[in-house]
């Protein structure tokens, strides 16, 4: 995720709205080049993470995946092991290339901020470089949310930046695209504020060697904790 600083000024212009409407729009036009570029990527770390989020789970367990973009490989390697998966993306284009490719999963086309589940829904809830996609002020209550939605014992599996900020390409595969981050203590700081239940397993930034390229991401696993009883 090579990219460039946005200029103060053109971060401070862009709402909330105007930020994911990039992201959105970008997904919709680069969804196929995306797909070609990273589904043949099956040493990644994200595919030791997801291997062993399957290997906690037990067949049928519900998995809610935010950001599933075209349903391989990780929607994919969730049904495959027998597991219930909602998945939901912001492009329609990827939605529309997901019902191809997993049709046994539930997918929903929508901005997850704006997403609505039972309190203790799934038993895993995952995002793999889509929390990224949120700006900074969204990210900690995505957390809070995806918290909340899961079931105590579960898992909670996702990656952010390491990088502070926003940030901008103009041309990413052929569409603008955006990316922010709070960086990888501020990261741990928005975890202690809006994840407070949750136990975490592993803390790790690690590097992935795409291409000519090395990407950094901020990795964590963790559980949610029972609540402490007051007897």
């Amino acid at each position: 995720m090579s990219s460039e600083p946005i200029p103060p000024a053109s971060a401070g212009s862009m709402t909330p709205e105007s930020f994911k409407a990039v992201v959105e729009d970008g997904y919709n036009i680069v969804a196929p080049a995306y797909l070609a570029w990273s589904s043949p990527r099956p040493t990644t770390t994200r595919m030791g993470h997801l291997d062993k989020l399957i290997s906690l789970l037990a067949p049928g367990a519900s998995v809610l995946e935010l950001g599933c973009g075209a349903g391989v490989p990780c929607t994919r390697g969730f049904i495959e092991h027998g597991l219930k998966v909602t998945g939901v993306d912001i492009s329609a284009t990827q939605i529309a290339l997901a019902r191809e490719h997993v049709p046994q999963a539930t997918l929903i086309h929508r901005d997850m901020m704006s997403l609505s589940f039972e309190q203790g829904s799934f038993d895993a809830v995952v995002g793999f470089y889509s929390i990224i996609h949120l700006p900074q002020d969204e990210q900690g209550p995505m957390i809070r949310k995806m918290v909340e939605w899961l079931k105590e014992g579960g898992w909670m599996l996702f990656n952010l930046t390491v990088d502070a900020g926003d940030q901008m390409m103009e041309d990413w595969m052929g569409a603008k695209m955006v990316w922010s981050g709070h960086g990888v203590e501020g990261n741990r700081k928005i975890l202690k504020e809006y994840g407070e239940s949750l136990d975490i397993l592993e803390d790790e930034v690690a590097v992935e060697v795409v291409g000519k390229f090395e990407e950094q991401f901020h990795w964590i696993l963790a559980t949610k904790k029972a609540p402490v009883s007051s007897e």
